[in-house]
Formats: C-alpha cells, sequence, structure tokens
C-alpha cells in the first residue's frame, strides 16, 4: 500500500470517529453520567461554641486622688479588655459607662454632670479618656519618675534593681541602652569591680544579665563563707591547722642543762630564793661540803647570809607555827570562883605594939 492510500485510510476512520463522538455528545447527560454507587451522607452542622469570659477582679475605685490615676485606669482597661462580650469593640457607651460607675466623689460628680448634659463624649470612648487623663492625671509624675530613675541605687539584689530600672526606662519611653552608664554606677561597688575587669557590653540587656551573674556568685560564696564559720566542726579543723602551722614555723624548745650537784629543791638550783612553798629534799652530800667551803648558806644556797638569818628559814619555821596553830583544837575556857577566907590569928600571937596601942 502506497502512502497516499494508507493517509485516505487514516482520514476515513477519522471521520467515523467524529460522526460517532458527535452521536455520543447528542445523547441524553444524565444517562450518560448515571453512577450506581450511594450518595455520600450529608454531615452534620457543628455545634456552636460558647465561649465564657475569663474571671477576673473588678478595679477599685477612683476618688480623685492623682497618685491612684493611673493604677485605676490602667486596672479598668485591662478588665474592658479581658470581657470583650460583655463590652464589645463598636460599642463606646458600654466602656465609658463602666469607668463612670467606678468614679466616687469629686470624679462621680463629673460623671454625673456629663449624664445630665449628654455630652458626646459618653459616645466616644478614645475623646472621653482623653479628657479624664487631662483632668485627674498626676501631672508631676513623669518629672517624679525622672528623679527616681536618677537617684535609683542597688539595696537588694540585682535582678531586682535591673527590674525596677528597667521598668522606670520603659514608663519614661527611655532606651535603656542609652543610660547604662547610670546602671553601672547604680551597682553594688563589688558588682562594679568584677564588671570593670570584663569588656563592656554593647546592649543593656547583655550588661544586665552579666551582672546578676556576678552579684548571684559573689552571695553564694559569702553565704558559703559564713556556714563555715558558723560549723563548730570547721572551726575546731582550723584552729586544729593553724596549731600546726605555728608549731611548724616555731622551732622546738631547748632542753635545760642538768645540774650535776644540785639537789632537786628548788631553792638550791636558784640560789637567793625566798620562796617557802616549794618541797624541801635533802642535799647531798657533795652540795654540802660545796656550800661550807664557798660559805654559803646551808638552806638556799646564798652567798649573802648564812643559815642562822636565811629568810627561807624563817618563813619556814613561820609558816609550821602557823599550820600548828590551826591544827591544834581551840582551849576549853572553865569559870572557877575564888573565895576569900578571913585570917584568924590566935591571942598569944598579937605582936606586944598591937597589944599597947589597943591599951
Amino acid at each position: 500500500m502506497s502512502e497516499t492510500e494508507a493517509l485516505h485510510v487514516l482520514e476515513e476512520e477519522n471521520r467515523l470517529l467524529c460522526e460517532r463522538l458527535a452521536a455520543l455528545e447528542n445523547e441524553d447527560p444524565p444517562s450518560r453520567t448515571q453512577n450506581n454507587s450511594p450518595a455520600p451522607p450529608e454531615m452534620p452542622e457543628p455545634p456552636p461554641v460558647y465561649y465564657k469570659e475569663p474571671k477576673i477582679g473588678e478595679p477599685p475605685t477612683f476618688d480623685g486622688k492623682a497618685s491612684e490615676f493611673h493604677p485605676f485606669l490602667q486596672q479598668a482597661k485591662l478588665y474592658i479588655r479581658m470581657r470583650h462580650l460583655t463590652f464589645p469593640k463598636d460599642k463606646d457607651e458600654f466602656h465609658v459607662s463602666y469607668i463612670l460607675s467606678r468614679l466616687r466623689s469629686g470624679p462621680a460628680e463629673w460623671g454625673q454632670a456629663l449624664l445630665e448634659s449628654g455630652s458626646p463624649l459618653l459616645k466616644d470612648y478614645d475623646a472621653f479618656l482623653a479628657k479624664f487623663t487631662s483632668i485627674y492625671e498626676n501631672k508631676e509624675r513623669h518629672s517624679q519618675l525622672e528623679d527616681r530613675l536618677a537617684r535609683l541605687k542597688q539595696v537588694g539584689s540585682t535582678s531586682a534593681y535591673s527590674t525596677e530600672f528597667f521598668s522606670l526606662c520603659a514608663i519614661l519611653s527611655i532606651d535603656p541602652d542609652t543610660r547604662m552608664g547610670d546602671f553601672r554606677l547604680g551597682l553594688k561597688s563589688g558588682v562594679q569591680d568584677s564588671l570593670a575587669l570584663l569588656p563592656m557590653p554593647t546592649t543593656f540587656e547583655a550588661l544586665s544579665t552579666r551582672a546578676i551573674r556576678i552579684d548571684n556568685a559573689q552571695y553564694s560564696a559569702h553565704k558559703n563563707t559564713e556556714t563555715r564559720h558558723n560549723n563548730p566542726s570547721s572551726k575546731s579543723q582550723q584552729r586544729l591547722s593553724q596549731q600546726q602551722s605555728s608549731n611548724s614555723s616555731c622551732p622546738p624548745p631547748s632542753r635545760p642543762p642538768p645540774v650535776p650537784n644540785y639537789a632537786s629543791n628548788p631553792l638550791a638550783s636558784h640560789p637567793g630564793s625566798t620562796h617557802s612553798s616549794a618541797p624541801y629534799f635533802q642535799l647531798i652530800d657533795e652540795e654540802k661540803e660545796r656550800r661550807k667551803r664557798e660559805k654559803l648558806c646551808g638552806y638556799c644556797g646564798d652567798p649573802n647570809h648564812t643559815i642562822e638569818n636565811c629568810p627561807g628559814v624563817t618563813a619556814k619555821n613561820a609558816k609550821k607555827l602557823a599550820n600548828d596553830i590551826r591544827s591544834k583544837p581551840p582551849p576549853s575556857f572553865t569559870s572557877h570562883a575564888v573565895v576569900i577566907a578571913p585570917l584568924i590569928f590566935p591571942a598569944d600571937s598579937r605582936s606586944p605594939n598591937l597589944g599597947k596601942s589597943n591599951a
């Protein structure tokens, strides 16, 4: 078959296929797309979701004190934001009405005037807050916070000091990175000295973190030192080590040279001593001869006196006498009656002179 005949055959087949396709398209579409599979079940609608507002305490009442204005306004805003179902965003009169309900004394009278006059502030929450703030806020609050930041010093931990410093900067809209020098000057001297040995951080966060770590390390070391000092066992070990070190540093004491000719009596070892309370021992014969030869006292060995006038012997005798007196019992006292009888002379023994005188 030539190429021309093959081409005619393909054209004829293509024509027949096109006619058959056109016939299929003219048929009923449902009959062509009919499917015997069951229809999918319908999905039930999800139940409605009910949102429960969180429980949060109401803000305190405000009676016009300037120092309490910002805490009151902050808590009132937080309460309204957390209860967004009760206070929708598009209902400004709800927000204003709630804040008016928390006012007392002078501010309450101002709110009553707004209600009686039908002020447009009741329906504009932002305008109401601006007017409310301009009347009752603390006009000196900004300068007071700046003065507080300038005088702030670390009293407790570095962590508490850093938190307060950062909070004041945030309230005053100050970048803490520009006040890093003031932060370092307010730290304790020990923390400042440790920071001076390290490279200067480039951000306030890095400086604060490093200062807190240094302060915690110094506090832990201080507590460990106090614990060791207060522990009795550590104190005894410390005293023992000090004694050992002192004993090792001092030379051992030299032994006194022996006395060959002296007895054990301290008075004999130290001539001239009058210490009478020392015990006495018998002198050896060599020592007696030496004292006699050198004309020393035979009792104490002093060359300035003899044994007859030795103070040691005198003290010894006095002590012995005192001991004897103390050892004797007290004498018993007995009263004796003395009777004096009259003298009677016999008659023949009278003196002749007496008789003459009587005559």
